[in-house]
């Protein structure tokens, strides 16, 4: 039997006086403890009793314990969508375009004088990010900005997010060397860079559409925590 609205609210109230948690993982300590009665609940009438008996039965240890279970389930389940969304932007036509370029960027520098073209095939990371930021990204964004409540799931995104964009600060760094004439510093990193290049743009753009995916299922995931 389900509970109510209002029956649903006074466990959610309970759950929330019990500590201070992520929105998320708030969430799933009132779906754990809603499934408990409605696991047992037989006629409305039942409903104070098991409340009751789950304020006896979940101290604050038994409590933490199930605060630390659903925090790995979310984190888990996250990354499970990450990578399959990865795999499925990643698909073999694109890579194998991607490495076609980087042979046709290998063969260039070993047979040809690329070094006055080497800096605008670098720029093209730079002008992707201008365009995710102005254009999709915008989407991500907001979404950071309304939301109203702290979320261990974005918190986990934002992580991966930082990690997936030091090749692009990397780059960066590349160019603006390039833009103020600085010092060329290794010549085998910039090499590299060169011939990496086409596969950090399919990373990186995969990322992006992942990163914006995740954060919009998150807002649909959890509505009440955005303004």
């Amino acid at each position: 039997m389900q509970l109510t609205e209002e029956q649903y609210r006074l466990v959610n109230q309970y759950c929330k006086k019990s500590g201070k948690y992520f929105y998320d993982v708030e969430i799933e300590l009132t779906d754990h403890m809603v499934n408990f009665i409605e696991d047992r609940l037989t006629q409305p009438s039942d409903f104070d009793r098991l409340f009751e008996q789950i304020k006896s039965e979940f101290n604050k240890a038994t409590i933490h314990q199930i605060i630390q279970e659903k925090s790995v389930a979310i984190e888990r389940q996250l990354k499970h969508q990450l990578t399959k969304e990865l795999l499925q932007y990643l698909s073999f036509p694109k890579i194998s375009l991607s490495l076609l370029f980087v042979a046709g960027v290998i063969w260039l520098d070993q047979n040809k004088n690329i070094d006055k073209i080497a800096g605008s095939l670098i720029h093209i990371l730079n002008l992707l990010n201008l365009t995710y930021a102005f254009g999709k990204g915008k989407l991500a964004n907001d979404n950071i900005r309304q939301k109203t409540k702290s979320l261990l799931s974005m918190k986990i995104i934002r992580a991966y997010h930082l990690i997936f964009i030091l090749p692009t600060i990397f780059y960066l760094m590349i160019s603006l060397g390039i833009i103020f004439e600085l010092s060329n510093g290794n010549h085998f990193i910039n090499q590299m860079a060169l011939y990496l290049l086409p596969v950090v743009i399919l990373f990186n753009l995969a990322w992006q559409q992942v990163y914006i995916n995740a954060q919009l299922k998150i807002r649909q995931t959890y509505p009440n925590a955005f303004a």
